[in-house]
């Protein structure tokens, strides 16, 4: 009773704010592959907020969530003004559309991939046609960079038997369990990492595409976005910073660049 009464504080302390005057709203989302719940999500990003907080000299405010409409919804109207995202084509669309800037991009690549039970006959995309295919949230970035693949391969989605689930576990269980015919995972969930270690196969992967970005609000002055670079830049020279990495799984941030998040619109159609 007591953990749901301080998850219900939190939870309404941070969706419900907006920043206030002299403080930033830093918002994170893991997308489909992220399976932990809203107090241990808070836990986790705490420390990096506190360290923005110090290097922006201002109170930082952390709203982490898991629904991606709800994050798309945000950020049309504009309620971050930092926001730290794994799903690249939502922080793509917003480079786009609301004119975030990129700050940062966490160094690694993301990758789509098309499982398969390890008694499946299929031995390529062309085996797909017609076949029942479970894919995470119709939002999600693995679901659409599996929709491009299709139809880079000239299968039509329409044509396919497609069931949509909320995340990537429900996803792999599901091929496990032989409920559909192949999966579709992203390199850096759970299901992903361990799914050839269980003796299942991967049939199909994508190219290597962007992965976490930190992006910014374009109301922020161009000093602010500088400092919040240079510092997550070099977050792993100091045992502090290593220690903040380690804790959100993150290896180290790079610069990256704005036009890779461009190119991925295109590469999806969107």
């Amino acid at each position: 009773m007591l953990r749901w009464l301080l998850v219900s504080l939190l939870f309404f302390s941070a969706h419900g704010a907006v920043a206030s005057e002299g403080s930033l709203l830093f918002g994170v989302n893991e997308g489909s592959s992220g399976s932990a719940d809203f107090l241990q999500r808070q836990g986790k990003y705490r420390s990096l907020a506190d360290y923005v907080s110090g290097v922006v000299k201002k109170p930082v405010k952390l709203e982490s969530a898991q629904d991606l409409r709800s994050l798309k919804t945000n950020l049309h109207s504009g309620h971050f003004d930092l926001l730290m995202v794994r799903p690249s084509h939502i922080s793509a669309a917003a480079m786009r559309d609301q004119k975030y800037v990129l700050v940062a991009a966490a160094k690694g690549e993301a990758i789509s991939s098309f499982i398969v039970n390890k008694d499946s006959a299929f031995k390529g995309p062309a085996d797909l046609a017609g076949k029942s295919i479970a894919m995470p949230d119709e939002d999600a970035y693995p679901t659409h960079i599996a929709l491009a693949m299709l139809k880079e391969a000239g299968i039509k989605p329409e044509t396919q038997n497609i069931r949509f689930f909320r995340t990537q576990e429900a996803v792999g269980y599901s091929v496990e369990q032989k409920l559909v015919d192949v999966g579709v995972v992203i390199s850096y969930s759970k299901v992903a990492r361990e799914w050839e270690g269980k003796g299942h196969r991967v049939l199909w992967k994508s190219k290597p595409l962007p992965y976490w970005s930190v992006i910014a609000s374009p109301r922020l002055s161009p000093d602010t976005v500088s400092k919040v670079r240079e510092a997550l830049l070099k977050l792993n020279d100091t045992p502090e910073g290593e220690k903040i990495l380690k804790g959100m799984g993150v290896s180290s941030f790079v610069a990256g660049s704005q036009k890779d998040y461009m190119d991925l619109l295109a590469y999806l159609k969107e």
